[in-house]
């Protein structure tokens, strides 16, 4: 069976029971349970089909059962258990996903005796390190038995990862062990960051009650790493199948009583938040590549010739900066963007993502678990007894919180290669870096700058460089694609239903740009009470950006209601009639907007725009001779003077300004528009002219012409030109293209 097959019936079976058509997931199933020939799966399927069909008759004929309602949600539960099962199965049997092969070329042996034995040799080898330490404590150097054993525990630990993450739904000795190595105080966060992200991969291929919970008994781990991970995977199996957690009361009660806790709820917002800053790290990438590296590489010739070699050698010194490097690189306009970046550094945005994306290629990143293995003297990567340089590095990268995990490995393994008195320079370059970074941080975010913002920033950026790098990384659904519309899903919203989250995960949604998910938010703030002008405003601007103008009006409206001194409110319900088509109405606000700004030209402009819509042409030239006398340059009430005049019948003047905008910058539009003012005032030939240089236009068209000829007609008719005529003149004009 071919992989798109098995997704289509897969896509088919989960959107049946979401609706609660258990017939139609039935069917879906049939033909994968024919090729998969399990009688167990089968079996489960006929009795479940039976069950219902009994369910049915008893409703049909008005049976009384009180137990009813107990049955159709066992049977829904049962019904998604089984999809789950039924493409599990099939997917091993025949996907190419990197997490279907490994299931396939995994061990055989039962999984609660695999990931028992697995933890079992973990902890009798940490006992082995724990006494060798107690025994050479005198000696500086790792002896080779430690650095053995360290080794054999950290492929340990990628093994109860990868075990973990392969596992069925887990029975309930698994269970156990896992729950008792989360809550062990003994066991080192390492294993359990892994343990956490291994059972947040595993949920992703198929859902599990089970350890849906061990996540939420995670997420009260005293150790930071632990519990900030666990709840990052929380959000994460919440948006994936919040469809049917009602069915698992277990976890909606266990969720219920965490939601209850002030920090608990204040994390899962940051981690909101950061997902939702996740989105800009593709833009800021393209940003970098395509505009600051670009601009770097133009200045840089001018920088050779300014800056010569007695500059740097003269009486000031040679640690003094030239001032005018900084004033060429404010003048090409990378001052700003620089300045931009660091600010979005600051905010905690992902801009190291485009400078790490080709150092994922060393052999340490083939094992899917190091992706999320927290950054520690990693026997995997960290030389055992390194030299200082590599000690330096090491202790600065640990407490760094510019890089991610994922990233410091990367960093770390480059640097390795080359030379120590290269590497103890670039450890001391980048030790004040960091502490400057710090720094300007405690300076810039003094309220949320903890390691708690820092362990979830550095989490997530581990989970994008997974997501987005990974060599196989179209095996994975990409958890960071689609819109961040977290408040909306039922779970989630219920965790951050109080006001102060509502309002921070709505500004942070609004000054990003994410309209769609800031209404929603809005809305549900003002269904809650709270009620401001500025609050309607940013709805309505939410409203108008997504092209919703008729309730972007209504909110306007409510926030003049609240404040009728708003000039910006004023101008905005003006333009929102403008663009409904209602001109008295626009006019009647833009005239509001007058008042608390005389000399607003673009209220003027506006003004004239109504009075053009409404016909009323003297008043529309009026107010556009208004602004071309205010204006310094005046350009910007040349186009509308020229085709008012036009629409007058004052060719003359119409063909005064239109010489203007041509001798400026002209349009396609200026030369059709310059040519009915000719054609109008009986000048044939140059109207033909003015219109071969419309249609020869940069992206233009004959064709496009041709609409806007036709758009254009009943003013041509108004001017006098019979309607006869203009066949006529458009064979002529074709005749002279060809």
């Amino acid at each position: 069976m071919k992989t798109q097959e098995i997704h289509q019936y897969g896509t088919r079976a989960y959107d049946s029971l979401d609706q609660k058509k258990f017939r139609d997931a039935f069917e879906a199933l049939s033909p994968v349970l024919s090729e998969l020939q399990n009688w167990q799966l089968n079996e489960k399927k006929n009795e479940l089909e039976t069950t219902y069909k009994f369910m049915l008759r008893y409703l049909t004929e008005g049976v009384k059962d009180p137990e009813q309602r107990h049955i159709y949600e066992d049977l829904l539960k049962s019904g998604y258990e089984l999809a789950d099962d039924t493409l599990c199965l099939i997917n091993t049997k025949y996907s190419p996903e990197v997490y279907f092969e490994k299931r396939r070329a995994s061990d055989h042996l039962p999984e609660k005796q695999n990931l028992a034995l697995l933890t079992d040799k973990m902890e009798e080898i940490s006992e082995k390190i724990a006494l060798t330490r107690l025994l050479e404590e005198n000696d500086p150097e790792k002896s080779p038995r430690i650095i053995l054993l360290e080794k054999q525990k950290e492929q340990l630990s990628g093994s109860i990862f990868q075990a973990i993450w392969l596992s069925d739904r887990l029975l309930v000795e698994d269970y156990q062990i896992i729950s008792g190595l989360i809550s062990n105080r003994t066991c080192s966060y390492i294993i359990k960051s892994l343990i956490i992200s291994a059972i947040t991969m595993g949920l992703q291929f198929r859902f599990d009650g089970s350890k849906a919970l061990l996540l939420l008994q995670a997420a009260e781990n005293e150790e930071a790493e632990v519990s900030l991970r666990a709840m990052t995977g929380i959000l994460i199996f919440l948006r994936q199948y919040d469809s049917r957690l009602w069915l698992y009361p277990e976890i909606g009660n266990r969720l219920s009583i965490l939601s209850e806790n002030t920090d608990f709820r204040n994390n899962i917002r940051k981690i909101i938040l950061q997902f939702i800053l996740s989105k800009e790290t593709e833009k800021i990438s393209r940003k970098m590549q395509e505009e600051i590296i670009p601009e770097m590489m133009k200045i840089s010739p001018e920088l050779r010739n300014k800056v010569k070699l007695d500059d740097l050698m003269g009486e000031a010194g040679m640690d003094d900066k030239n001032p005018e490097w900084m004033e060429m690189i404010e003048k090409s306009g990378l001052g700003e963007k620089l300045k931009e970046f660091s600010e979005l550094q600051m905010e905690g945005a992902d801009i190291m993502h485009s400078s790490f994306t080709h150092l994922k290629g060393y052999a340490f990143f083939n094992e899917i678990s190091n992706w999320f293995v927290p950054f520690y003297e990693n026997p995997a990567v960290i030389p055992a007894n390194c030299d200082d340089g590599n000690q330096k590095m090491l202790k600065t990268l640990e407490e760094s919180s510019m890089l991610c995990n994922s990233d410091k490995y990367s960093f770390f393994l480059s640097i390795s290669q080359i030379p120590e008195t290269y590497r103890n320079m670039m450890a001391g370059q980048f030790t004040m870096e960091s502490d400057a970074f710090k720094e300007m941080q405690k300076e810039s975010l003094p309220g949320n700058f903890n390691k708690s913002t820092v362990i979830i920033k550095q989490y997530i950026q581990d989970l994008y460089r997974f997501y987005k790098i990974h060599p196989k990384k179209s095996s994975f659904t990409d958890i960071f694609d689609g819109p961040p519309e977290y408040p909306q899903i039922g779970s989630i919203g219920q965790i951050i239903s109080d006001q102060d989250s509502r309002m921070i995960i709505g500004e942070y949604y609004f000054n990003r740009n994410y309209y769609t998910e800031a209404v929603f938010i809005f809305e549900k703030l003002i269904e809650e009470g709270v009620s401001s002008d500025v609050l309607y405003q940013k709805l309505g601007f939410c409203h108008q950006m997504t092209g919703d103008l008729e309730n972007a009006l209504q909110c306007y409206l409510k926030a003049e209601l609240l404040n009728s001194h708003s000039a910006w409110t004023i101008k905005k319900i003006a333009h929102c009639y403008r663009m409904l088509k209602k001109p008295e109405d626009a006019l009647e606000y833009y005239r509001k907007a007058e008042l608390l700004n005389p000399d607003n030209l673009s209220v003027q402009l506006s003004i004239g725009h109504c009075h053009l819509e409404l016909k009323n042409y003297p008043e529309a030239l009026k107010c556009y001779f208004k602004v071309e006398y205010l204006d310094k340059k005046g350009e910007r009430a040349w186009r509308p003077i020229a085709w008012c005049s036009f629409l007058t019948g004052k060719y003359g003047q119409a063909s005064d300004y239109f010489e203007k905008i041509i001798e400026l910058k002209p349009g396609a539009s200026d030369f059709l528009n310059y040519g009915h003012t000719e054609l109008a005032g009986g000048n044939i030939q140059k109207a033909l002219e003015l219109y071969k240089s419309s249609i020869h236009y940069p992206g233009n068209s004959i064709e496009k012409f041709n609409e806007d000829l036709k758009n254009d007609l009943p003013e041509l008719l108004r001017a006098g030109i019979k309607e006869d005529d203009i066949p006529l003149l458009l064979d002529r004009l074709m005749y002279d293209l060809s």
